[in-house]
């Protein structure tokens, strides 16, 4: 074997090789010392920030930064405003980047860099607010502003790294144009404590649009999370402040559910699956139709139901099928997702197993499902039924047969079954459930599986000695977008609503409470109130609870989120900033009212 002797030459020229490798790639700084925290941050710049009367021929940017960037993340969070219609070239040089154009630039006219937060350093550490450079071919810059600000609907919490787009509007302009345009005239992002703001905008009107870019196309799309603004135009000038009524993020599914190949378990048993989780609007039987498509005849259909193991399917008991193609007829209006959005009528094809069905009914669960062990029993609270859930909807006699509820002194409590779901049934008692009163269920299993067991469940009713109240008021506020309170509703005699009674469709608020902590199981309550109403939450166990008050301009009972195109503002919300405590024997009164503030200049209350 020969032994390669290594000149100091040749060892030389191999580690320039290696350098220049090295500096192909991304650049990595040394490592060791203290963790990087610091994002960063643009040094200096050429055109300078503020410059005016930049030559219109200039055709490169430079930007320099404090530390190593990630090129990569610069390249695709870096916008200029106006746009160029050909991409921008970027050339690196070391912790600088020379932008070149691709034409040169207009007269008179205010230029933005815009870096978005996802842009970070070498070691991995991002912006926390979008950079900005501005720079003008004229002898002025544009000093127009909007600042706002993003949460999510559920309790107010900021939205972070949301791009938001501005889109010019006319000053006459009274609808948002269909489509938008490829384009926004301008694009920053919001920072970690959701707030936004545009800088050196023309002075003129702008349609303001969040949303949840995750396709990073700088435009909306289907199926996006978006924040349609409080009001259509908002104004750009150098002395607006924040607008005081945030924008609501949230996802608008409008495209309707889609079935998938139907699967067949049996010759009696047909599963219907779904692209998204879905909801059965109506539990009758009579819409489905299941036909052999060799006779024609059409097959009976005992019972349809959401799946209890998947929220994607729709389960259909029939009577037997035999082995060859089969057509169902999805029926219009019954089947939607978990938006409303129903899923269009179709005609889907199957081709049935030979399998018998030997699917035994068996119990899934008590409910409802305690929260924490009792060895007393599960706690009921006032209005709430004792229920069982199966595997598939029960024969309604053989259940009514096999379940029996006693009192603690052994005697019988007579008790009415409710059907809730095809697969969950609750208990009605007549007198209902006394203070303290404690039963206990038992489900003979033979009746279904054939076997000897009998699986018990025992429920107390909450004594009345452990409930308390929270007790609140409802304000309404209207403002400008400078932030000035133009009318207040809080001089009539406040009016007293404990739940949603039959006029509360007139009723223009929706009061939400939803338990943030509780001993028992509880699930949240909402009811329609008047302006200016005082609202009253009884019955309620020793715990925490956030409050949520939203504007129901359909009269549709619930929240909704707006839409972009064609224009519709999300209802406005108003949330307790921290949870409300409730005490056993007390009412306990809210610190401040809920507040709600609607933008001057957005649609009408509803009537």
């Amino acid at each position: 074997m020969v032994g390669l002797r290594r000149s100091p030459r040749l060892i030389l020229a191999l580690l320039a090789v290696a350098i220049g490798l090295v500096g192909c790639a991304n650049p990595v700084p040394p490592s060791g010392g203290p963790r990087d925290t610091t994002p960063p941050s643009i040094r200096q710049s050429a055109p300078a920030a503020g410059s005016v009367n930049v030559p219109t021929d200039t055709r490169r940017l430079r930007l320099a930064f404090t530390e190593y960037v990630n090129r990569s993340s610069l390249v695709q969070s870096l916008s200029l405003t106006p746009a160029f219609e050909r991409r921008l070239e970027f050339d690196w040089d070391g912790r600088a980047v020379d932008i070149e154009l691709p034409d040169t630039l207009r007269d008179n006219t205010t230029y933005i860099v815009t870096i978005d937060t996802d842009m970070s350093d070498a070691h991995g550490v991002s912006l926390n607010e979008p950079l900005t450079v501005a720079f003008s071919t004229g002898p002025r810059i544009n000093q127009g502003q909007i600042e706002g600000r993003i949460v999510t609907p559920p309790q107010g919490a900021p939205a972070p790294k949301i791009d938001v787009y501005a889109y010019s509007l006319p000053d006459t302009a009274t609808r948002v144009p269909r489509p938008l345009p490829d384009r926004p005239a301008y694009r920053t992002q919001t920072g970690e404590d959701g707030t936004f703001a545009f800088d050196y905008m023309r002075e003129q009107n702008y349609y303001v649009v969040g949303v949840q870019d995750a396709n990073r196309n700088r435009r909306p799309d289907p199926q996006e999370a978006t924040a349609p603004p409080p009001r259509l135009a908002l104004p750009a000038d150098s002395t607006a402040p924040e607008v005081p009524v945030p924008w609501l993020l949230a996802r608008v599914d409008t495209v309707a559910p889609r079935p998938q190949p139907i699967r067949a378990p049996s010759n009696r048993r047909l599963v219907l699956s779904f692209n998204e989780p879905v909801r059965l609007q109506r539990r009758a039987t009579d819409p489905w139709v299941v036909r052999d498509s060799v006779s024609g005849a059409r097959v009976s259909v005992d019972a349809v139901y959401r799946s209890p193991a998947t929220r994607r399917d729709i389960v259909l008991r029939t009577e037997t099928m035999q082995p060859r193609r089969h057509d169902v007829l999805l029926p219009a209006a019954t089947v939607t997702d978990t938006l409303g959005t129903p899923a269009a009528p179709d005609t889907l094809g199957v081709l049935p197993g030979d399998p018998p069905d030997t699917l035994r009914t068996r119990l899934r669960a008590f409910l409802p499902p305690p929260a924490t062990a009792d060895t007393a029993g599960i706690p009921l609270l006032p209005g709430v039924r004792p229920g069982l859930r199966f595997n598939q909807p029960p024969d309604t006699a053989r259940l009514q047969r096999a379940l029996t509820v006693q009192d603690t002194l052994g005697q019988t409590r007579p008790f009415a079954l409710v059907p809730e779901t095809g697969t969950t049934y609750r208990l009605a008692f007549d007198p209902p459930l006394a203070s303290g009163e404690v039963v206990t269920v038992g489900l003979d299993a033979g009746v279904f599986a054939g076997s000897d067991t009998t699986t018990t469940q025992r429920y107390r009713r909450v004594s009345d000695r452990q409930l308390g109240g929270l007790e609140g008021q409802l304000v309404l506020d209207t403002v400008s977008v400078r932030g000035d309170t133009t009318r207040m509703h809080a001089s009539a005699p406040p009016r007293t609503s404990r739940s949603a009674g039959p006029d509360s469709a007139a009723l223009p608020f929706g009061v939400e409470l939803r338990p943030a902590r509780t001993p028992f199981p509880m699930e949240p309550r909402r009811m329609a109130v008047g302006a200016d109403s005082t609202f009253l939450f009884d019955q309620l166990p020793d715990g925490s609870f956030r409050f949520r008050a939203f504007l129901d301009r359909n009269g549709n009972g619930r929240w909704d989120p707006g839409r972009l195109v064609p224009y519709q503002p999300a209802e406005p919300l108003t949330w307790t900033a921290q949870p409300v405590e409730s005490r056993p024997r007390w009412t306990n009164v809210l610190p401040e009212p809920l507040r709600i503030v609607v933008l001057e200049g957005a649609p009408p209350i509803k009537k």
